[in-house]
C-alpha cells in the first residue's frame, strides 16, 4: 500500500520541528477553487433579461429571467464567501446585472403606465378609432362599487344589483398598461357573490370572484 511521501520538517519557533507536510496536503493547498457555476448561469440569465426588456411584445419575459438569475447569483455569492467556490467577482457582477435588469423592466412599465399619454395612453372611456378595446366586466347579485382603469387613471361607478354583467369600456393604441378592476359589495350583511373579468379585444386576460370583494389585474401591451 502506497503512502504519501514525507517532506523534511521545517524548523518552527523555539527550536521545535513543525509536523511534516504530506503531498496530499500540498496538493490541497495549491488546488484552485472550483468554478462558480451558479454565478455564471445567473449572469447569463441577467444579461438575457436585460436584453429582452427592450424587445417589444416579449418584454414581460424579463421578469422570470431576472428573478431566476438573481436567485442564482445570490446563491453563487454566498458560496464564494464561504470559500466553497471561486469567481466571487462573477457572482457580484451577476447580482448587479440581474438587479439592473429587474429595475429597468419595472421602470419601463411604470413609465408607460404613469406617463403614457396621447396616442399611447389608456383612454377612459373608449375611443372608437383606437386599435385595442378593453372591457371591464362585473357581475354582482347584490350590487357593488366598481373601480377600474390603470394605476394612474381610474373611474368609480356603482354596479346595480343584477344578474346581468356591468360593463366598463376603455381603449389604447400603444404602450404597456397594468389594468385593474376592483368590485366590493355595498351591503356587507347580504351574501353577495361578485365576479370580475378583464377582456382585451374580446379575449379574457383576467378573472376572479369573491363573496365581498373581487380583484382583477392584467399587464397588457
Amino acid at each position: 500500500m502506497m503512502t504519501d511521501p514525507q517532506y523534511p520538517p521545517a524548523t518552527a519557533r523555539h527550536g521545535r520541528p513543525a509536523p511534516p507536510v504530506t503531498a496530499t496536503e500540498r496538493r490541497q493547498a495549491n488546488a484552485k477553487p472550483a468554478r462558480n457555476i451558479l454565478a455564471i448561469v445567473g449572469l447569463l440569465f441577467g444579461v438575457a433579461a436585460l436584453v429582452v426588456t427592450f424587445v417589444p411584445d416579449i418584454e414581460f419575459v424579463a421578469w422570470p429571467l431576472g428573478g431566476v438569475g438573481l436567485v442564482l447569483a445570490i446563491a453563487g455569492l454566498v458560496q464564494a464567501r464561504k470559500g466553497a467556490v471561486g469567481d466571487r467577482g462573477v457572482a457580484v457582477t451577476a447580482t448587479c446585472v440581474t438587479v439592473a435588469a429587474l429595475l429597468t423592466t419595472a421602470g419601463m412599465l411604470l413609465y408607460s403606465t404613469f406617463f403614457g399619454g396621447g396616442e399611447s395612453g389608456l383612454h377612459l372611456p373608449a375611443v372608437a378609432t383606437d386599435k385595442h378595446a378593453v372591457t371591464f366586466q362585473v357581475t354582482s347579485a347584490g350590487g357593488a362599487t366598481v373601480r377600474y382603469g390603470s394605476l394612474n387613471d381610474q373611474r368609480t361607478e356603482n354596479a346595480p344589483a343584477s344578474t346581468d354583467a356591468w360593463l366598463g369600456q376603455a381603449s389604447y393604441n400603444n404602450g404597456s398598461y397594468l389594468l385593474t378592476l376592483t368590485a366590493d359589495t355595498r351591503n356587507a350583511t347580504v351574501s353577495n357573490e361578485i365576479k370580475c373579468a378583464i377582456l382585451v379585444d374580446g379575449k379574457k386576460v383576467a378573472e376572479n370572484s369573491g363573496t365581498t370583494i373581487a380583484l382583477c389585474t392584467a399587464n397588457v401591451g
